[in-house]
């Protein structure tokens, strides 16, 4: 009686979760919201971290709160996975194990596109772009180029003492340094450095 009425009062809990998950996310229900990320290509895993939840949840009380969302997931994922296992002869010959370790090395670590991924793979643009959301890595438009936008900007900041470049505009700002003196302090045009400051003309 007591172990039925904390599985009714645990039922009710995951429900109340579901329902709040799927409004939050424009959704009528649970189902709804699971088959329409599903069909772009996310996974649970990435469904669960979309909705603020455990990564884990929707794996483990999917079936229970919503057994028809669970299969249509099931059935969507096994599609996205024989998708996938047709890469995995080019993911070998590039050195990797798995499209999973190919994506965070090429996009998160190298910085490449999702151009330059499709083209090396063979693939679509909008299959990448698609595995990326179904592995919960977030795309970066402009990947190398941010990466080396973000690497000037650091070198500068570091070679004139300064943590960030915000940091020494601030200060020198703060200081009484016009723009125009901050630009030959610096050896950086004016109007980069407004721009990475993000500050404004005045």
């Amino acid at each position: 009686m007591v172990a039925q009425a904390n599985r009714q009062r645990a039922d009710r809990h995951l429900a109340e979760v579901a329902e709040s998950v799927a409004r939050a996310h424009g959704f009528a229900d649970l189902r709804a919201f699971v088959a329409d990320r599903a069909r772009a290509g996310v996974s649970l895993a990435a469904i669960s971290r979309e909705a603020g939840l455990h990564k884990d949840w929707l794996s483990r009380h999917l079936r229970r709160i919503d057994p028809e969302a669970a299969a249509i997931a099931v059935e969507i994922g096994a599609a996205a996975g024989r998708a996938e296992a047709r890469w995995l002869p080019v993911l070998r010959s590039l050195g990797f194990a798995d499209l999973e370790g190919y994506l965070r090395c090429r996009h998160a670590e190298q910085h490449w596109t999702v151009n330059a991924m499709s083209a090396e793979l063979g693939v679509s643009r909008q299959a990448l772009e698609a595995a990326l959301a179904r592995h919960g890595l977030a795309r970066v438009a402009h990947a190398a180029k941010r990466y080396a936008a973000d690497q000037r900007a650091a070198e500068v900041a570091a070679r004139l003492g300064y943590g960030s470049i915000a940091e020494y505009v601030s200060r020198r700002r703060s200081d009484g340094l016009t723009w125009r003196e901050l630009a030959a302090e610096s050896g950086q045009p004016q109007t980069w450095l407004r721009r990475q400051a993000g500050a404004s003309d005045s």
